[in-house]
């Protein structure tokens, strides 16, 4: 009989080979079991062999792919926050992969998949909205550029109509400035979509019943101007009728209506700008840097969409200085010889707002009065001082809480809006 040694011995030299070849997964090994496991839709099984390459192999090849991956995985699972930090990571983390374009698109994604409905809080919304203009912007020749314009329309559509909900609960509970203020809102920052007939329409039911029958023509007439061919058109024919107001065919009433309220013209969303790549380019001597990669491409198309126009040297001349004829909106208007820039700043007290307007390389003309005495509504007067780099024009008024300029054109003018303090509506209406 043998000693016990000896079969310990035997059995060690039969286990022991089995036990110390055992492999370690290596880092390959990880990404093909996750790359199966994504491929068949077991998200969580391919986020867990994912993680395990990170953690344990992560200078691998395959390190960052599997941090997009593991995005992408929480968005097909609907995991939404863990899709959205996940995929916020790898884009900080990895600012030059060249899988940006999919990890920015499917995050813009990640929070367009939570809209709510119109009437709910529309901040998810506006998220996937600054996310898909980002897209546009960092990737415009990328194919998902194209898909964020998509998505951008969508998201634009969705907080228009949020703003039209909300103007409309105004405006049923006769709350009618309110009301006004989200109608030209609204149409200030979403002109183009399709609830922009509709809020136009309600905004002159809205000006007509706070007994701005003027201006509630004006936006009945740039209905019709605007929107022809809708139902809101038609009606505002017959509207417009019934006010039997005079219409201004000078300016275009949307722009009226919307100086009227302090706001600009309306701001439609730019088309979708694609960039060249630099051999298309007219200027055979720029070649961006980094050779003929998209994102050299893109960064060159940026540069050339940033560069400033060189302003013309020409000296404008400030011709006059009058107040509009009607007298809603309550304007003034700078004539002018040519465009103009301008910088503005709006001073108020007890009694009395003072709105300073610097106008660029403007000198006034040589008869001008440099003290205009208005002594008509919100209006008092004008003060006006020159000097080598411009003109600057002081208008002093009643109170006033917002104003408005907007440049015109064919003859170049400055109208300049405003809209008095809340106690003040009633007197100059």
């Amino acid at each position: 009989m043998k000693p016990r040694w000896v079969l310990t011995l035997v059995l060690l030299g039969v286990l022991g080979p089995g036990c110390a070849t055992k492999k370690i997964p290596s880092g390959q090994d990880y990404y093909s079991q996750a790359e199966n496991f994504y491929n068949r839709h077991l998200y969580k099984g391919a986020i867990d062999n994912y993680q395990h390459l990170i953690d344990q192999y992560p200078f691998s090849a395959y390190a960052e792919d599997s941090e997009l991956k593991i995005g992408l995985a929480y968005y097909e699972m609907k995991d939404y926050p863990e899709a959205i930090n996940s995929l916020t990571d790898f884009i900080r983390m990895h600012p030059t992969n060249k899988n940006l374009p999919i990890a920015s698109y499917y995050l813009g994604m990640a929070y367009y998949d939570q809209m709510p409905a119109p009437w709910q809080d529309q901040t998810v919304t506006q998220q996937a909205l600054e996310q898909f203009r980002s897209i546009e912007r960092q990737y415009p020749e990328s194919p998902f550029a194209e898909l964020a314009h998509d998505r951008i329309e969508v998201c634009r559509e969705m907080l228009a109509r949020n703003e039209l909900l909300i103007g409309t609960y105004y405006q049923k509970r006769a709350n009618y400035r309110a009301a006004e203020s989200r109608m030209e809102e609204l149409l200030q920052k979403y002109p183009e979509t399709p609830v922009a007939p509709e809020a136009l329409y309600d905004l002159g039911v809205t000006l007509e019943k706070e007994g701005k029958k003027y201006s509630a023509a004006q936006a009945f007439a740039a209905l019709q101007s605007h929107f022809k061919g809708t139902k809101y058109a038609s009606r505002a024919g017959s509207e417009l009728k019934k006010l039997n107001q005079p219409i201004d065919t000078e300016e275009d009433p949307l722009r009226m209506v919307l100086a009227e309220g302090g706001f600009g013209a309306p701001e439609p969303e730019p088309p979708l700008i694609v960039v060249k790549h630099h051999e298309d380019m007219t200027n055979p001597d720029v070649t961006p840097a980094g050779g003929d990669s998209e994102e050299s491409a893109s960064a060159a198309g940026a540069a050339s969409e940033a560069a400033p126009q060189p302003a013309s040297t020409e000296p404008v001349t400030l011709r006059a200085i009058r107040l509009a004829s009607s007298a809603n909106p309550l304007s003034v208007i700078f004539d002018v010889s040519g465009p103009v820039k301008f910088e503005k700043h709006l001073a108020s007290g007890p009694g009395f707002s003072t709105l300073s307007v610097r106008l660029i390389n403007t000198h006034p003309a040589t008869k001008l009065d440099h003290h205009i005495v208005f002594d008509r509504s919100i209006f008092k007067d004008s003060e006006i001082e020159s000097d080598s780099g411009g003109t600057t024009v002081t208008l002093n008024t009643t109170p006033v809480a917002r104003f408005a300029i907007i440049p015109l054109e064919d003859p170049s003018r400055l109208l300049v809006t405003f809209t008095p303090e809340e106690k003040d509506l009633t007197e100059n209406q």
